[in-house]
């Protein structure tokens, strides 16, 4: 059925239409399409799908085109209930997104106005922060500590330090003898590794920062034909605060 239905959302005009739009005549689209027809047949799945007035487009119509995401200002007028009624209603949208994404993949098609994706991301990462945030404000007033659970700074076997979330123990460490947190001794491969990780970063930076330099010295012409900047020099004179070590 998913692979029927990619077939006719992404199959090109009729050819009497295609003809018709070469004399230069309005290009009539037949009365009963199969989008609909095949709409119809999906039964309870048609809430994965998309509208069929949006099948087969390169680009969504005014009319049929989504608005920006809510922001965090915006979701914070609302109450519990709102913010929960529509964390499903986005959840939905964005099952049926990529249910359309994935099936103009399978029929070889562009995937109309893709960043409909990306807004319905950005709105339920705004209801989170304003969860978040009420569930912080409550913790803090009844217990007088954020909801944030702790975190403390681990060391790891191959010398890499990163924040890990405190985590509960049926035994604290004074029975158990074990110190999740300590420092632990690094051979001489960790620190190996280490120096090697260090040197790598260090000629990332390098480069990331002739890039900005580079960046900078395009001119307006540049910009505007998205033209690129010479990629031989003469002498190093010709390109300043460019790196090497």
């Amino acid at each position: 059925m998913l692979r029927r239905t990619c077939y006719l959302l992404c199959s090109k005009p009729t050819a009497a239409v295609e003809a018709a739009s070469k004399e230069g005549q309005p290009a009539i689209p037949p009365k009963k399409t199969p989008y609909a027809q095949v709409y119809q047949k999906l039964g309870i799945f048609q809430q994965f799908f998309d509208i069929p007035d949006n099948w087969g487009v390169t680009e969504l119509t005014k009319l049929n085109r989504p608005g920006r995401e809510w922001s965090a200002d915006e979701l914070r007028l609302k109450s519990n209930t709102d913010l929960h009624k529509l964390w499903y209603v986005l959840l939905k949208e964005r099952n049926m997104l990529l249910t359309m994404k994935t099936a103009f993949k399978v029929g070889v098609d562009h995937f109309p106005n893709e960043e409909r994706i990306d807004r319905v991301k950005m709105s339920m990462e705004n209801i989170e922060e304003v969860i978040h945030e009420r569930n912080n404000a409550f913790y803090e007033l009844e217990t007088g500590l954020p909801a944030t659970p702790k975190k403390r700074r681990v060391t790891s076997i191959l010398g890499f330090t990163y924040d890990k979330q405190v985590e509960e123990h049926a035994l604290p460490n004074e029975i158990t003898k074990q110190k999740e947190y300590e420092i632990p001794y690094l051979d001489d491969d960790a620190y190996i590794m280490q120096k090697l990780w260090k040197e790598k970063k260090y000629y990332q930076n390098i480069e990331l920062s002739n890039m900005k330099v580079l960046e900078e010295q395009k001119t307006h012409e540049q910009f505007k034909h998205r033209r690129g900047l010479r990629k031989t020099y003469n002498d190093v004179s010709q390109v300043k605060g460019l790196r090497y070590n």
